[in-house]
């Protein structure tokens, strides 16, 4: 992963957004204890899978503001993260993402 050069120490710098769907990420509540291995570059929250699947039930997604205008186009032709980001029709049969270059 790169910075802009002002990140100094132990920086997590993308986390993909998995919680705009109801994964794991957007199941946290303030209070949990997430732990952090730099060893194996996980990030995990200390939660049983059965308190995770209890969130989940009540989890609700965002409501959208935004109808139209260039948000909403993005919103409409963005691949996930960690597939890239691609934003076009297609773009699922890329081998490469940006990053990788």
């Amino acid at each position: 992963m790169r910075f802009s050069g002002a990140t100094h120490g132990i920086s997590i710098g993308h986390v993909g957004p998995e919680a705009a769907v109801g994964g794991p990420i957007g199941l946290i509540q303030n209070g949990d204890i997430i732990e952090i291995d730099l060893v194996k570059s996980s990030l995990k929250v200390q939660l049983t899978n059965k308190e995770l699947l209890k969130r989940k039930k009540k989890w609700k997604p965002k409501k959208i503001e935004y109808n139209s205008g260039t948000l909403w186009k993005y919103s409409q032709s963005v691949g996930p993260a960690f597939k890239g980001a691609v934003t076009h029709p297609g773009g699922f049969k890329e081998k490469n993402c940006y990053a990788d270059i």
